[in-house]
């Protein structure tokens, strides 16, 4: 790859953003190893299944409503997942990124939630300015990669959470501009300046789970929208700081990781390593530090044969954020049931799942769910390593009980959900707000991205068309059955 004079030659006085960019303005698709190559086709494929289904939730309405007046009737080129309309570049990558987070989905690991962030700057940047399948495919690599380096930088994910950011806004915006810039073909030095715009205006926090706030959906796509434009204005000229991440007062680690940042690591092993296989893909429709709990309480309901009527008490063993995080037991909207360890195991012990089914609508009227509900407690009791998880007690009515810790919960990088579960979540997930026939087409689609002559026949996928007809809609089984 060619150094762009605007870069300074000598890794070693490259700010960090320079670095990034130095190597992924000039990576072309076939560098790519074939298993990344598939990862970033099974993350589009979820991403967009998610999409598709919170497309029609409550907060997507409120944004469309609200881009829809400010934009007061201008014509938009990118398609909406799910709907009719089209909106302008930024204003789809906005609406999109929040419909794929609405219904708690979409992908984790990165930066939060990179899925929810990057693909739909990637999906609208690439119907205004058109490209094969293979560039879309490179520029989600790209953006998962650096999305999820910046995170790193920043400490990691729990201490840089803690300190009250949502990383998903905060470093996705990023990634955003990442994608954004290779669908643009950005050289080095706008790739940088990208970044770097990126970086001057990104945000969000957790305040969201006092009262379930609906900012916590709109977060990615806020930061999708964001790096969208930076890779725009960074392409008609406008520069960014190039010690966006370093610089000792004002920047982003100084003052998003004040004391716990890791600068270095945000380039460690970068081009060696490929940070898209370090996101999962969820089973379950709620917070991705519920699933091992849940997977727990699955387990140990199966191995004794036990039914949900036979439990008198389940007692979550975790930390004090644990608790802090998912001890909820008044439930008043669908945020608040995807954040309650009491609500997730209620449902799931109940039902043997925690699809979306079992969060909407809302099941808190159910004598058995408040039941078991009211006799589950969490317990600050445990020392629990960074990215740890709680164990789970559950104790029966004859008096037997048993514990189990699942240390990695099923759809984690290293126990992943395979291609045949992805495909039945996907169908689970479009079938009902499209058709059965459009969820197999967007489902082979994905699978042979790399070999699209034009990307826009993906994108052109994932909204009604004038012939589909509902004939019924297949593989409503769950998910997360294997």
């Amino acid at each position: 790859m060619g150094a762009d004079p605007a870069i300074a030659a000598d890794p070693a006085t490259a700010a960090l953003s320079e670095q990034l960019a130095t190597y992924w303005a000039g990576v072309t698709f076939d560098e790519l190893p074939p298993r990344i190559v598939m990862a970033a086709k099974r993350h589009l494929l979820d991403t967009v299944a998610a999409g598709i289904c919170g497309s029609q939730s409550e907060v997507v309405a409120a944004v469309i409503a609200a881009m829809r007046s400010a934009l007061e009737g201008a014509p938009g080129t990118a398609r909406v997942w799910g709907r009719a309309e089209r909106m302008p570049v930024p204003v789809a990558a906005l609406v999109n990124g929040t419909a794929a987070h609405a219904l708690e989905l979409d992908d984790f690991g990165g930066c939060g939630h990179s899925g929810a962030v990057v693909i739909p700057a990637v999906c609208a940047l690439a119907e205004r300015h058109p490209g094969d399948g293979r560039a879309a495919l490179l520029a989600i690599v790209a953006g998962y990669d650096i999305a999820a380096r910046v995170l790193e930088g920043a400490g990691g994910y729990r201490p840089h959470n803690d300190l009250g950011w949502h990383s998903t806004g905060t470093c996705g915006t990023f990634g955003a501009a990442a994608a954004g810039a290779k669908i643009l073909g950005l050289a080095t030095g706008p790739f940088a300046d990208a970044l770097g715009i990126a970086g001057t205006y990104t945000g969000g926090i957790w305040a969201f789970l006092q009262d379930g706030a609906m900012t916590k959906r709109f977060h990615p796509g806020k930061a999708s929208e964001t790096g969208v434009m930076a890779a725009v204005l960074a392409r008609e000229g406008m520069t960014g700081p190039r010690q966006i991440l370093d610089a000792t007062w004002g920047g982003f680690y100084s003052t998003y990781g004040q004391a716990i940042a890791t600068p270095d690591a945000a380039v460690k092993q970068l081009g060696r390593e490929f940070r898209i296989v370090n996101s999962g893909m969820k089973p379950y429709a709620c917070c991705r530090g519920l699933h091992a709990a849940i997977d727990a309480v699955l387990e140990i309901l199966a191995e004794t044969g036990a039914g949900h009527g036979d439990v008198a008490a389940m007692t979550v063993h975790g930390n004090a954020q644990m608790k802090l995080q998912f001890d909820r037991r008044e439930i008043g909207n669908l945020l608040d049931a995807q954040f309650s360890m009491q609500y997730s195991l209620a449902v799931a012990a109940r039902g043997r799942s925690a699809t979306l089914d079992q969060f909407q609508p809302l099941q808190t009227e159910d004598p058995e769910i408040r039941r078991l509900m009211a006799l589950t407690e969490m317990r600050a009791d445990r020392v629990v390593p960074v990215g740890g998880t709680p164990a789970l007690e559950v104790r029966f009515t004859s008096g037997r009980s048993v514990e189990r810790h699942v240390e990695i919960a099923k759809g984690a990088p290293e126990k992943p959900l395979s291609d045949a579960e992805i495909e039945r979540k996907a169908a689970t997930l479009i079938g009902p707000v499209l058709c059965a026939r459009r969820a197999d087409e967007i489902i082979a689609t994905a699978w042979r991205a790399d070999r699209l002559a034009d990307f826009r026949e993906f994108t052109a996928l994932l909204v009604p068309g004038v012939r589909d007809q509902e004939s019924g809609i297949r593989n409503r089984a769950s998910f997360a059955d294997s």
